[in-house]
């Protein structure tokens, strides 16, 4: 559960004049300290992107915490004539104790749906999985981002890095309904607190506040504070007020 959502936060990381980056982030939570990597890559061909995400956990506790949870998150898509990138497909594969799922979210841009897959096995011997779960249903909402790649667009989106204004976006894999995500550049009255947290900005890095309106973990908003780099490279995450353990933190390795 730890690291449910964590992945996507590491996803905020890609410059979108890059055609191939790699990125390292480390995980920690609360007084505990490591708990998990993420090794990211990002690629694209001037017309179409893919990242490709893996995630794991790290030491004794944080492996027995999430029944050695691995995942796996693949986001591809078109890049539009403007420079945004939009969502075509995105599968996010796990695997956690004798358990094994997939999510698929596809997006059809000219009927303006998106539909999701979920299929979830039980692990057996010699490969002879079970399946346990499969169906599949349309979303009541259309976006042409789902969370990663709203954080690839949000150079674009976001002219005025420096100036308090709140946003209001859509994206698959964010609030269930709805698909809403409110981004917010914080006043300069937060940025105090902010500054403690994720470092001080600096050479054009920035300050966000952006919320999910879904639980992650104990989180009940998901709200997520972040120093973004100049390049669209995140440079610090945090996930604030879990009950009881205290923050998550996404760390980019140097």
């Amino acid at each position: 559960m730890i690291f449910k959502w964590v992945v996507l936060w590491s996803l905020l990381i890609i410059s979108l004049e890059a055609k191939k980056i790699v990125v390292d982030y480390v995980v920690e939570f609360g007084v505990i300290g490591q708990v998990g990597k993420v090794h990211t890559l990002y690629s694209d061909d001037n017309a179409h992107y893919i990242i490709d995400t893996n995630l794991s956990a790290v030491g004794m506790l944080a492996q027995k915490m999430t029944h050695h949870l691995k995942e796996r998150h693949i986001c591809k898509g078109f890049i539009s004539k403007d420079g945004t990138r939009v969502v075509t497909r995105y599968q996010m594969i796990k695997s956690y104790g004798k358990y094994k799922s997939t999510t698929i979210y596809k997006v059809n841009h000219q009927s303006k749906k998106v539909t999701k897959q979920y299929i979830k096995w039980e692990k057996r011997d010699k490969g002879k999985d079970k399946k346990i779960l499969d169906y599949t249903y349309t979303l009541g909402y259309y976006a042409r981002s789902d969370m990663v790649t709203l954080f690839l667009n949000l150079d674009h989106y976001i002219q005025h890095k420096n100036k308090p204004k709140h946003y209001i976006f859509k994206a698959v894999g964010a609030d269930r309904e709805k698909g809403r995500v409110d981004v917010r550049i914080p006043r300069k009255k937060e940025t105090m607190m902010m500054k403690s947290l994720l470092g001080v900005p600096k050479n054009g890095e920035w300050l966000m506040n952006l919320v999910m309106h879904r639980q992650l973990y104990h989180s009940k908003k998901g709200e997520l504070m972040v120093r973004m780099g100049k390049d669209g490279i995140v440079q610090k995450a945090v996930l604030k007020d879990i009950l009881f353990f205290g923050d998550i933190r996404i760390i980019k390795k140097n």
